[in-house]
């Protein structure tokens, strides 16, 4: 029997664990979080997010501190799943949610992998890369394969160049085209669209390194924004915008700065709006950068996309062009709106002297352009799934894209291209840096050296 003394203890410490608040328990979730992952914000801030089908935020673990995530998003008509998010505290070494571990941001990163353009293609077309790709097949829309080669690679930061919605169609019911029952991007199906173009098939990737997202221009507004600005815009907006600022990332000995150039013309300088937008972005641009920085966007600044005659495309079964046999295929230069625009600002035509390379995607495959005149090299990857568009002929070397207004010296000194499904993987030197163009496989395809020297690559 209880002594007095003995009892009051016992008395005290059940009323205090009847008002005591429910302890943070990290498995509180499990089976109702779909996606976690870390992404850097400006500065360099480690961002968790996670997706969730439970009533609350699931708990995030930094080191042996929980606590509950913040809700981003609610559930809505179209995205009936919440977003919720917490801040990494700087010095944290291991991240857990829901059982699944993330990787803190690097200072320095030495391993940077690359991917743009992932979604599976549904939607008609007049190009090459047009048509209803076998969505249901992972040996035609190769992107698990990716994300899969990316994270056996081991990356200390993945940056993603855009793009990554395709599903825009209804599958033809008229034809086999290996798409049948895939959501498409319209209103009451987009979670759906994202889930199945992205994050049912992205997880390994997402889960094996930080993550730095650019925004393409499938994700416009009228397209696929809603879910960008909801689940990968970095800043505090998630609402959909036309338009957003360049922001700058930085890290020990190299900066990256995102600009977003989704509404610039391929082939035009129209409107006047979107060229006065981006010659006002250059400026800011010019602002952040410092040295050793990286310029990241989806659409290329200097770079060429292949081209081919309708006449000379094969449209009549019903699911993808296929280019004929023994078909012109030329290049068209890449992106005059960009291009306009920089030469309308202080800057010029020219790019501020600390850029040592121009990061981007939109042309599905990958290049890596050289120049002369000062400019930096521009590497292109955008072969991350979505429908391969044919490689263009490398005997540009020697061309002008567009003249100089300076000096009137602006000539393609190297180009290299290939075409295989994949991503590129970027090695930090003792003295610049090492680029990998890798298939699925993780098979080298070709490799380039930029930042001490001029831009030097040669296929395998």
């Amino acid at each position: 029997m209880l002594q007095w003394p003995q009892m009051a203890l016992f008395l005290l410490a059940a009323l205090l664990l009847t008002h005591a608040p429910p302890a943070l328990a990290d498995d509180d979730a499990h089976g109702e979080v779909r996606n976690v992952w870390v992404q850097v914000a400006p500065p360099h801030r480690g961002i968790v997010r996670a997706l969730t089908e439970g009533a609350r935020c699931p708990v995030v673990r930094f080191d042996g501190r929980r606590e509950r995530m913040r809700l981003r998003a609610a559930p809505d008509r179209d995205f009936d799943i919440r977003v919720c998010e917490s801040e990494v505290p700087e010095g944290t070494r291991r991240i857990r949610v829901a059982g699944r571990d993330l990787e803190p941001v690097s200072l320095r990163p030495r391993r940077i992998a690359v991917l743009g353009d992932t979604g599976c293609r549904l939607k008609k077309g007049g190009t090459p890369d047009a048509g209803f790709q076998a969505c249901n097949d992972p040996e035609d829309w190769e992107f698990a394969k990716v994300a899969k080669q990316i994270a056996e690679w081991e990356p200390d930061l993945i940056i993603q160049t855009g793009d990554y919605i395709y599903r825009e169609q209804p599958c033809p019911d008229t034809a086999d085209c290996g798409c049948a029952g895939s959501p498409y991007n319209s209103a009451g199906l987009r979670l759906e669209t994202w889930n199945a173009d992205y994050f049912d098939v992205a997880g390994p990737m997402l889960e094996a390194a930080p993550m730095v997202f650019v925004r393409g221009d499938h994700e416009k507004c009228e397209r696929a924004g809603g879910g960008f600005f909801r689940f990968l815009y970095p800043l505090a907006q998630d609402v959909c915008s036309d338009f957003t600022a360049p922001y700058a990332l930085d890290f020990e000995g190299l900066q990256l700065v995102v600009m977003d150039t989704i509404y610039a013309d391929d082939t035009v300088a129209k409107p006047l709006e979107v060229i006065a937008q981006y010659s006002s972005d250059f400026e800011v641009v010019r602002e952040l950068v410092t040295r050793d920085t990286w310029l990241l966007s989806h659409r290329p600044i200097w770079a060429f996309r292949p081209f081919v005659k309708a006449a000379d495309l094969d449209m009549s079964n019903g699911c993808r062009n296929l280019v004929r046999p023994h078909a012109a295929v030329t290049s068209k230069p890449k992106n005059v709106s960009v291009q306009t625009a920089l030469t309308a600002s202080s800057l010029r035509g020219r790019l501020p002297k600390g850029v040592e390379l121009v990061l981007t995607g939109h042309v599905h495959l990958s290049e890596a352009l050289g120049f002369t005149g000062g400019r930096p090299p521009e590497m292109l990857s955008g072969r991350g799934g979505t429908l391969l568009l044919p490689a263009p002929d490398e005997s540009l070397v020697g061309e002008r894209i567009p003249d100089d207004p300076l000096t009137g010296e602006y000539v393609i000194e190297s180009l290299i291209v290939t075409g295989d499904h994949g991503f590129m993987g970027l090695r930090k030197r003792r003295h610049g840096w090492r680029a990998e163009m890798l298939d699925v496989e993780g098979q080298r395809l070709a490799r380039c050296r930029f930042g001490d020297e001029p831009l030097r690559c040669k296929k395998d």
